[in-house]
């Protein structure tokens, strides 16, 4: 498959003939996590899961290898290897793969562009992204899609409210050269006879939702970054990337408090935002950090509630960094609305005995298990 054939998939699903079995890879910046679905007799059932961290396969200037829980940028033939290992590991057999592209090498942006017709839409949206899109658009795959005005019309429309004179258009890029990156990964592999690629930030809903039909916010907090989203109807509304994971929390204590990161990472899990921990020391400086996210959270949703003129109805949060204590019940006082842990594996028939484990483990999961399931959609 040619790279443009390639590319276009990250937009457009899947173009090979569909499969009863898909496994979705999702590659982050700390770990690689996967999971595999099939269908049988109309049900959708999960055969293996796994996570691999990818700090011991990067060596720091000493030769010695990093730990779980950095950030790495691993050259391909590393990268390689771990999700080789990890594909053996979790025994996988799928042929068909799906693969997420970090948001951190992407850009999802809405733009409003007067009513015109579709021909002259596609010029108008390549002008308009030059301004979003700080590399060359030669380098990027851009794909766009018109948001619907109104997908139900009923007593939530307020009176009085102006009507809009543009229309909106969601806009998603990525980096070309992501894409042969992972391509280069996938081919040495040797595993797969189709792979295809979508944004994590649509993986995640797709494994987070249900059938949520009032706007909902996904607070995806994975260790480079925080992805926060508002969803109304299916529909991405708002999109806001933040460069500050649960990482950088992690070396903010191992600075500070002059720790190995190990530790650092050991210490932000036990403590989080746990008030009440008699290390006060870590929990204001877990804290100090966590309040530029909170800020951040706060606009987007004052962004969306100003310009849609309606109230988020819940708060989804994925991610590892959403698992440190308190954050959930920190989120829902701030805000006062409704949090919920992402709980993909429901979506899948497993056994009985995963089911606790499989629920705590469902935040760090929603962008593969998402990813599976577009390819049994």
């Amino acid at each position: 498959m040619s790279i443009q054939d390639t590319l276009k998939n990250i937009f457009s699903g899947l173009t090979n003939p569909r499969s009863d079995r898909y496994v979705g890879i999702d590659i982050g910046s700390s770990s690689i996590k996967i999971a595999q679905l099939k269908k049988d007799k109309g049900r959708i059932v999960l055969e293996t899961y796994g996570e691999v961290a990818l700090g011991p396969y990067q060596m720091n200037d000493a030769g010695e290898p990093g730990v779980a829980g950095q950030l790495t940028n691993l050259e391909i033939d590393k990268l390689t290897d771990a999700l080789k290992n990890l594909i053996g590991q979790a025994n996988v057999n799928a042929k068909q793969a799906l693969i997420s592209v970090s948001s951190s090498t992407s850009l999802i942006f809405i733009l409003q562009v007067p009513p015109i017709g579709q021909r002259e839409l596609g010029g108008v949206v390549q002008n308009e992204a030059r301004k979003y899109i700080p590399v060359p658009l030669t380098e990027v795959s851009l794909d766009w899609w018109i948001i619907p005005e109104k997908e139900v019309y009923g007593e939530d429309e307020e009176i009085g409210a102006p009507k809009k004179k543009e229309i909106d258009v969601l806009v998603a890029a990525v980096r070309n050269e992501v894409v042969e990156r992972y391509n280069t990964v996938s081919n040495s592999l040797g595993q797969f006879s189709s792979v295809a690629y979508e944004i994590e930030t649509f993986s995640a809903i797709r494994g987070s939702f249900k059938h949520e039909l009032a706007p909902v916010m996904l607070i995806d907090f994975g260790a480079s970054g925080v992805r926060m989203s508002i969803i109304e109807h299916g529909v991405v509304r708002k999109f806001r990337a933040v460069n500050r994971g649960s990482a950088y929390l992690s070396s903010s204590l191992q600075k500070s408090l002059e720790l190995e990161f190990e530790d650092a990472e050991k210490l932000k899990r036990e403590v989080g935002l746990n008030k009440t921990h008699p290390n006060t020391e870590a929990y204001n400086i877990i804290s100090t950090g966590v309040n530029y996210i909170f800020s951040e959270i706060q606009n987007v949703i004052l962004d969306f509630e100003k310009e849609y003129r309606k109230p988020i109805s819940k708060i989804i949060l994925t991610g590892g960094g959403s698992a440190m204590p308190s954050f959930k019940e920190q989120i829902e006082s701030k805000y006062n609305i409704t949090t919920t842990f992402a709980d993909p594996f429901s979506k899948a028939l497993s056994p009985d005995f995963l089911e606790e484990v499989l629920r705590q483990a469902g935040p760090e999961f929603a962008v593969a298990v998402g990813l599976a399931l577009q390819g049994l959609e």
